[in-house]
């Protein structure tokens, strides 16, 4: 049956992971050779945000950008489902749950490109946008960490760490406890406009002044003034679909 474009956030998701399957490519990779923002695909898949989900102007442009993988798609008719192919294995999501005493929250980002100058770390640093005091879903508490108050769960939404983390896994931080040199954290950034920014990378250094962040998939450093640095939150542990 071929697309129509009434889209659903489920179809949608699914059409996103039928593209990344067939192509080889991620959804960042897909995105960017459609013409699209990272984020139109990436707020999507692998984790939803509320209320989000294709356009037809975005459904035209993945068509055009990918006429054969979309062909092939289309063709198989049922988008609304994730594979599972070896290659999408670190992508599904473990089982979600209800808020309770044995459940932490997850949270959603998508990565943000800036028009302007206005985050002066941004052209070197990937840095992401996500409203961590909303939980997108809760999952059970991994590692016996079952304290919501202290520990919570975010997805990778890029490829700034990979191959340490790659999009679509599941990293778990602590809000207690310090972040030590050499470890890897995310960053929540101070902002003009109030926006909730976040950027991830490994504690490379850190004084009274600055903190130094490097993000393994370019070997990219940066340093990041204690002005614009609201908190730093150690990743204790990663999940991807065996955990």
């Amino acid at each position: 049956m071929p697309f129509d474009y009434e889209w659903d956030q489920q179809k949608a998701r699914g059409l996103i992971s039928c593209l990344i399957e067939e192509t080889g490519l991620s959804a960042t990779e897909v995105a960017r050779r459609s013409g699209l923002s990272p984020s139109t695909l990436t707020r999507i898949y692998p984790t939803p945000s509320v209320g989000y989900s294709l356009s037809a102007r975005s459904i035209a442009k993945l068509r055009e950008a990918f006429p054969e993988p979309f062909a092939m798609c289309e063709a198989r008719g049922s988008v609304a489902s994730i594979p599972s192919h070896s290659h999408m294995v670190k992508e599904r999501p473990l089982p979600f749950a209800m808020p309770g005493d044995r459940s932490i929250p997850v949270y959603a980002a998508s990565l943000l490109f800036p028009d302007d100058d206005s985050i002066s770390v941004a052209n070197d640093l990937e840095i992401w946008e996500g409203d961590f005091t909303q939980p997108a879903a809760y999952m059970p508490a991994p590692f016996g960490r079952g304290d919501a108050n202290r520990y919570f769960a975010i997805y990778i939404p890029s490829e700034a760490m990979e191959p340490r983390f790659r999009a679509g896994e599941r990293v778990i931080l602590d809000r207690i406890k310090p972040a030590s040199i050499d470890t890897d954290v995310i960053v929540q950034l101070r902002d003009d406009d109030e926006r909730s920014l976040w950027t991830i990378g490994k504690l490379s250094a850190r004084d009274r002044n600055l903190i130094g962040l490097t993000q393994y998939k370019d070997r990219v450093t940066a340093s990041i003034h204690r002005s614009k640095v609201r908190h730093i939150f150690p990743i204790i542990a990663m999940l991807d679909d065996e955990a």
